[in-house]
């Protein structure tokens, strides 16, 4: 589910693991989620058009810490397309006290022009400070593997009345002009609302501000 409230613990897509250290896990884990946003952002981008984006998604996780899921969304980029489904999978466990997760994950998009694409990614977690890499590795454009590189930086901690909140840094290193840096804030709720605020700098193509109210929900099957 690669974007229930945090992308990387920070909005937009998390991806839920099970920590193979933790015993009271179940074995086999399957779960469920749905959400519903004013404005689907990926990376800083609105992908439906600053419109209504309405998301679903499963995942399996196994108690030694591999994971995989699915995830779709409606998508609107000004053309035909009208629909983003996702699959990735991956391993997280801990390492001194860190979580690690690497994986990958595969972007493919109905309707429209070929946009598929794909990334391999590594994040570290500790004390709500969330460190992650993806970078490229198979598209339909012109790039080639780990030419387009997204860093990112989380730091997310807890507030009265069950509510979260959380800062977001990201470079997007597209190795040309449109190389963009993406900022944002977080406010979350334990029942699953969320507001956040996203500002681009470094490419003018682009467009600033940007506010997205959510609404998601997870179930154990």
């Amino acid at each position: 589910m690669k974007k229930i409230i945090f992308y990387s613990t920070f909005l937009g897509s998390c991806l839920n693991t099970v920590n193979a250290t933790d015993l009271s896990t179940p074995e086999h884990l399957v779960t469920t989620n749905v959400g519903i946003t004013s404005n689907y952002l990926w990376r800083g981008i609105t992908q439906t058009d600053k419109k209504l984006g309405v998301s679903a998604g499963a995942d399996y996780n196994h108690q030694s810490g591999f994971y995989a899921g699915t995830w779709l969304s409606n998508v609107d980029f000004n053309d035909d397309t009208d629909l983003e489904l996702d699959m990735y999978s991956g391993y997280s466990t801990q390492i001194k006290g860190a979580d690690v997760d690497f994986g990958y994950i595969y972007y493919g998009y109905q309707g429209g022009k070929d946009n598929h694409f794909s990334e391999a990614y590594i994040k570290v977690s500790f004390d709500g400070l969330n460190l992650g890499i993806s970078t490229l590795v198979d598209s339909q454009w012109e790039d080639n593997f780990s030419e387009l590189t997204y860093f990112e930086g989380n730091y997310t901690f807890e507030l009265p009345k069950n509510l979260s909140f959380g800062l977001h840094a990201g470079f997007y290193d597209l190795n040309d002009a449109r190389n963009y840096r993406d900022f944002g804030i977080a406010l979350s709720h334990i029942s699953g609302l969320s507001l956040m605020v996203t500002t681009l700098d470094g490419n003018q193509a682009l467009e600033d501000e940007l506010i997205s109210i959510s609404y998601n929900r997870s179930f154990d099957l």
